[in-house]
C-alpha cells in the first residue's frame, strides 16, 4: 500500500501516472469547453434518420416518436414553453459542451440554435422515405438547387427575405416555408453546419460572414442544379 512506502520522493512510475492523470483531466476539461453544437446536432440528425429509415421495429418507432416530438416543439414559442427546449435537448445523442449550455433563466444562443435546427429537421423528415441530413451539402446550396429545380420564381425572394430578417421569429417563418419546399423536392442539407450558422447569425461579428457564405452557396447550388437538370 502507498502508506507503507518508506521513501518520501515519488517513484518515476508514480510521477508518470500523476502526469498522465493530469493530462487526462486537462483533456476532459478541454473537451467539455470545446464548442460542440455542430457535431451534436449533425450526429443527432444522422442517427435519427438512420433509425427512422432503416432501423429495426423498436429503433424506427423510437425515431418516429422523437421526430414527432421535435415537430411538436417547433410549433411552440420557446420563451412561452420552456419544456419544449427540454424535449429537444433530451433528443441530442451528444450533449452540448458545458460552455454552450445555458447558466441563466434564458436559453443560451447554442441551445436556441440546436432547438431551431432540430425542430426544422423534424419537419423536414416528416413522411420522408430518404435521408435529408446530407453532410455534403449546405443549407444555402440546397436552396439554390431548389431554385434551379422549381418553375416558381419565388424561391430566391423567399431566401433573400430570410437572410435579411433581423428578427428571429420572422427568420423562422421564412425558414419553415423553405424547409417545406425542400421536403417536397426531397433535397437535404447538413444540419450540423446549419445549427452553427443559426448560432453565428445572432453574433453581430459573424452575421455578415454567414450571409456572404450563404449567398455564395446559393449561387453555386443554383448552377449545379441547372447542370443536373440539363443532364437529365
Amino acid at each position: 500500500m502507498a502508506s507503507e512506502l518508506k521513501t518520501t520522493a515519488p517513484s518515476l512510475g508514480a510521477a508518470t501516472d500523476a502526469a498522465d492523470t493530469g493530462m487526462a483531466e486537462t483533456a476532459i476539461t478541454t473537451a467539455e469547453q470545446r464548442p460542440n453544437l455542430k457535431f451534436a446536432v449533425g450526429r443527432t440528425a444522422e442517427i435519427l434518420q438512420r433509425d427512422y429509415l432503416t432501423g429495426g421495429n423498436t429503433a424506427a418507432a423510437n425515431a418516429r416518436g422523437t421526430l414527432a416530438e421535435l415537430r411538436k416543439a417547433g410549433a411552440l414559442k420557446l420563451e412561452e414553453h420552456p419544456l419544449a427546449l427540454e424535449s429537444v435537448l433530451m433528443a441530442l445523442v451528444v450533449p452540448l459542451s458545458e460552455r454552450e449550455q445555458g447558466k441563466s433563466d434564458h436559453a443560451s444562443p447554442s441551445e436556441r440554435a440546436a432547438f431551431y435546427a432540430l425542430t426544422l429537421f423534424g419537419q423536414h423528415m416528416q413522411s420522408s422515405q430518404q435521408p435529408l441530413h446530407n453532410a455534403e451539402q449546405s443549407f444555402a446550396a440546397a436552396c439554390g438547387r431548389l431554385h434551379a429545380t422549381v418553375e416558381s420564381k419565388s424561391i430566391k425572394p423567399r431566401f433573400d427575405a430570410m437572410q435579411s430578417a433581423f428578427n428571429e421569429d420572422t427568420r423562422m417563418i421564412h425558414l419553415r416555408n423553405l424547409i417545406a419546399l425542400l421536403r417536397d423536392k426531397k433535397i437535404g442539407f447538413d444540419y450540423g453546419q446549419f445549427a452553427q450558422d443559426l448560432r453565428s447569425l445572432e453574433n453581430p461579428r459573424r452575421r455578415n460572414g454567414v450571409l456572404l457564405r450563404w449567398g455564395r452557396d446559393f449561387a453555386d447550388g443554383t448552377f449545379r442544379g441547372r447542370a443536373t437538370t440539363e443532364e437529365s
